[in-house]
Order: C-alpha cells, then structure tokens, then sequence
C-alpha cells in the first residue's frame, strides 16, 4: 500500500512596487567566496539604474564590513529594471535587496 506525503509549501508573494517617483532601495553583498566580483556586478547595475552619485560609499571595504548600501531611484521603471537585472544573484543568495521596505525574493524554479 502507497502512503502520500504532503510536502509543505512556501507561497511566494511577487514584490509590488508601488507607482510613483523616489524609491529606496537597500542592497547587502552576502557572497563570501567573491565579495568584490558581486560588488562589481551590483555596482554597474545601480549605476545604470540610479546614475554614478548612488554609488557614494559602495566600497569593497564597506561591503566586508556587512554595510547594506541604500540609494534612491526615480522611476518605478528603473526600480523594475534593477530587479530583473539582479534577479540571478539574489536567486543564488549573493545578494539581499529590499525595496521601499520589502525584502526582494527569488522565485523557486520548479522542475517536472
């Protein structure tokens, strides 16, 4: 006789970014294998997203310290666009990001 187990599930609520201009975002490197390499990639995305002024104290030092960078950014268009291009390294745990309070979660790729 088969029994049938009930694996729990993890619903995933999708971040809302609200309409609307000024949006902060906060982002921490955890990456401890290439912490540099992960600030390099962040880096060129905030930049793209929010111009070379947001980069101010974003430093490989600051960042082996545990300093969760914070910056603002203008357009809920550039906030989406910041997202999509960090998604990867927040799936694989690299990076934290939260976003006008609210932490930035991966999706769970499901497989057949």
């Amino acid at each position: 006789m088969a029994q049938i187990l009930k694996f729990p599930t993890k619903k995933i609520e999708p971040v809302t970014v609200r309409g609307g201009s000024k949006h902060r975002i906060s982002v921490e490197v955890r990456d401890d294998v290439r912490p540099r390499r992960t600030r390099w990639r962040v880096q060129f995305e905030i930049q793209e997203a929010a111009g070379f002024a947001a980069l101010k104290g974003f430093t490989d030092r600051a960042v082996a310290q545990g300093y969760r960078h914070r910056f603002q950014v203008s357009s809920t268009r550039a906030v989406r666009r910041f997202v999509a291009e960090t998604s990867g390294l927040v799936a694989v745990g690299r990076i934290a990001i939260w976003i006008d309070g609210l932490k930035v979660q991966s999706q769970v790729a499901r497989s057949a």
